[in-house]
């Protein structure tokens, strides 16, 4: 993918940290284009952004998720953000008309975590650098896929 966001003059970066778990960096931004806001998500190659509805999509998915975008199993410990050894690096919402996402990065004892919550659907993931790398190898149709069930995975019961 092209670096849309690199000399543009109509993207505001608003946001920006790097995640890393010792192996993987991954960039994050928080951008401002006249098309609404966007998390950006950049790999060593490759980059994605996602609207409030696709981030919303994302925060009901599971964790196999991941292992799908990797082609491989993938597990890796949750960190708690309760943990005294937890530290919030940035948050920032991200929102449009449709959906409000809170989008914070933590630092714990394992690595750098991304963490997506969707107040209204009641919703949160936890991704780590090597799942943001494999996010952001992404064709953004994948959004497609996860709004086939728009209220999340338990309807309008949740």
């Amino acid at each position: 993918m092209s670096d849309p966001t690199e000399d543009s003059q109509y993207v505001e970066i608003a946001d920006e940290t790097t995640l890393s778990d010792g192996e993987t960096d991954v960039l994050v931004r928080h951008v401002k284009t006249p098309k609404g806001e966007r998390l950006e998500v950049r790999s060593a190659t490759d980059a994605i952004r996602i609207d409030a509805m696709g981030l919303e999509s994302l925060s009901w998915q599971d964790q196999d998720v991941f292992g799908e975008f990797l082609d491989r199993e993938y597990e890796f410990p949750i960190a708690s953000e309760s943990d005294a050894a937890t530290e919030t690096i940035t948050e920032f919402v991200i929102s449009n008309e449709y959906a409000d996402v809170a989008v914070r990065v933590l630092e714990t004892a394992e690595g750098d975590r991304l963490v997506l919550e969707a107040p209204k659907k009641q919703y949160s993931l936890q991704a780590d650098p090597t799942c943001l790398d494999a996010l952001a190898e992404q064709d953004s149709t994948i959004f497609s896929a996860f709004l086939e069930t728009p209220h999340g995975p338990d309807g309008h019961a949740h």
